[in-house]
């Protein structure tokens, strides 16, 4: 996962509010694939943020997330693997899975909208949110994996188009939740603070949740992806 930058961000004059937008893009997904899945007693998939800087090391050049994702790479998994799963009595297990996937991906867009709403002293409101709107906030790249999640596991436009709009409220409450934003914008500073090329998974848990230790699994594969609908 990496934060889209639109054209017009390619000459930001500001670097460091650029800077700033994407950290807390980064930071909004990574907290989802942590607190979001713990909350839903879903394992924590190993990930690392990867970080590259200027030599001045004031501007970002990128940041994006290695690793994290329950289902996995889809391009691996073939419908004919999923559909013998799918049909079963388990396939809830295997729907809260994908789900979380794709409200974690939201949740960096959200992230960088309600970053940008406070900073302007606007309202963070879903009212006047959408989907479509992610865009705006460095996520169109994040909008294409949605809808890859979501034509995989949904052939009915109809469903994919409700489903979307329930897990885009779902991940705007978790960005909205007071606890999770502050988690957010803790690790959203330390990533701006880190002058390492990377920060660990063990590193942004310890940002995040301070005084826990957290068991992290190895990437996924298939046969982890079907294990949560047994």
């Amino acid at each position: 996962m990496q934060r889209f930058d639109q054209r017009h961000e390619i000459g930001f004059k500001d670097h460091q509010e650029l800077n700033r937008l994407t950290a807390f893009h980064i930071a909004g997904y990574v907290a989802g694939m942590y607190l979001e899945n713990q909350r839903k007693n879903l394992p924590l998939i190993y990930f690392q943020i990867l970080i590259g800087k200027q030599e001045s090391k004031t501007r970002l050049l990128f940041a994006k997330v290695s690793g994290g994702r329950l289902v996995g790479d889809l391009a691996t998994i073939t419908q004919e693997k999923v559909s013998k799963h799918w049909n079963s009595s388990s396939s809830g297990g295997h729907q809260t899975v994908y789900e979380a996937d794709i409200i974690n991906f939201l949740a960096g867009s959200l992230a960088e909208a309600k970053y940008v709403a406070t900073r302007d002293n606007e309202g963070f409101n879903l009212d006047l949110l959408s989907p479509q709107a992610i865009k705006h906030y460095g996520g169109e790249a994040d909008m294409q994996e949605v809808m890859f999640y979501l034509e995989f596991f949904l052939p009915n436009p109809l469903q994919r188009e409700e489903k979307l709009k329930a897990l885009f409220a779902e991940a705007f409450r978790f960005v909205e939740q007071e606890s999770n934003w502050q988690s957010i914008t803790a690790l959203a500073n330390y990533i701006l603070d880190n002058s390492q090329g990377n920060i660990s998974c063990e590193q942004a848990i310890a940002v995040l949740a301070p005084s826990e230790n957290t068991q992290v699994s190895t990437p996924p594969n298939l046969e982890l992806f079907q294990a949560y609908g047994a």
